[in-house]
């Protein structure tokens, strides 16, 4: 029987946490790095990145400067640091002994714990991954002594399923990003492959505004991403029930995006929903496309 690696959501990592993460576009990479690294800097932890180039520090850490993080300030502090040392082509075969270096040295700069990113690269996988296998398995007794937690990258557009299940068998299993809201009725997820937003579960007036504020920074999100035209994506697959009040929310959103020559696209729209949005003519709004049952989003 396949086991298949437990998902943590970056948010829910704990110290000695060693995960994989297998990303498919470099908006999620820098998502769930992003995530990690300024959770990171809330709880007194130092991060680290180990990118695959060796690229200044405020280069390699810029994408967190969309998230509000000040990069220079945060590097000249040493609270975010980045080393080169997998540029090389050696760069795996001694990783254990840099991190364990590196999280003591935290720990005695004053930091709770250290944070680790690495980037690995295709070329440093080596002869049947072998190399790739033995690094990652020398880190385990790192992440059990030590006051560390990692995410190893490790790009799927290089990397393919049937490399990365081996690999993810040497993790404590995989990393995704966080959710952008849960309650007792509905979880709303953001995708990647294709960008969006997936719902599940119930959707009344108890969560239509976290519905409402989702769709908001979706809206913001495919304003941003326009090589394809503005289209924002729902995925309505997991979602029973919608209220009318959350209807016309999402025609409400499809009209502005509209407005500014994009689309709301819905996917997976149960037959009882898209009977409603017929009947009420909801269906034909300007902005709004559903996606016929069956067609790949």
């Amino acid at each position: 029987m396949t086991v298949v690696p437990a998902l943590t959501t970056v948010g829910q990592m704990r110290h000695g946490d060693h995960l994989l993460l297998g990303y498919d576009t470099d908006e999620e990479r820098e998502t769930v790095l992003a995530a990690f690294l300024l959770d990171g800097l809330a709880s007194g932890h130092r991060g680290l990145l180990l990118p695959p180039a060796d690229i200044p520090a405020g280069v390699a850490l810029s994408f967190l400067e969309m998230h509000g993080c000040r990069v220079d300030e945060e590097v000249a502090a040493g609270r975010l640091c980045v080393d080169g040392h997998l540029a090389g082509p050696e760069g795996l075969w001694d990783l254990d002994e840099v991190i364990r270096r590196e999280a003591r040295r935290a720990v005695g700069d004053g930091f709770l714990a250290l944070r680790v990113g690495t980037e690995i690269l295709r070329a440093q996988a080596g002869q049947g991954l072998k190399t790739l296998h033995d690094s990652e398995l020398l880190l385990d007794p790192v992440f059990a002594s030590l006051p560390v937690l990692g995410i190893c990258q490790y790009d799927r557009r290089v990397f393919d399923e049937a490399e990365l299940a081996p690999i993810a068998g040497l993790h404590h299993g995989r990393v995704g990003a966080d959710e952008v809201w849960r309650d007792d009725l509905l979880s709303i997820t953001r995708t990647f492959v294709p960008p969006g937003l997936a719902l599940a579960g119930e959707i009344d007036d108890s969560n239509v505004t976290a519905v409402a504020r989702a769709l908001q920074a979706e809206r913001a999100r495919a304003l941003a991403r326009t090589a394809h035209g503005v289209r924002a994506r729902l995925d309505l697959g997991g979602v029973h029930f919608i209220d009318v009040g959350a209807l016309r929310l999402l025609v409400f959103c499809a009209l502005d995006l509209s407005a500014a020559g994009g689309t709301l696209e819905l996917s997976g729209v149960a037959p009882h929903i898209r009977r409603v949005m017929r009947v009420a003519g909801w269906d034909r709004v300007p902005g709004l496309r559903i996606e016929p049952q069956g067609e790949p989003p």
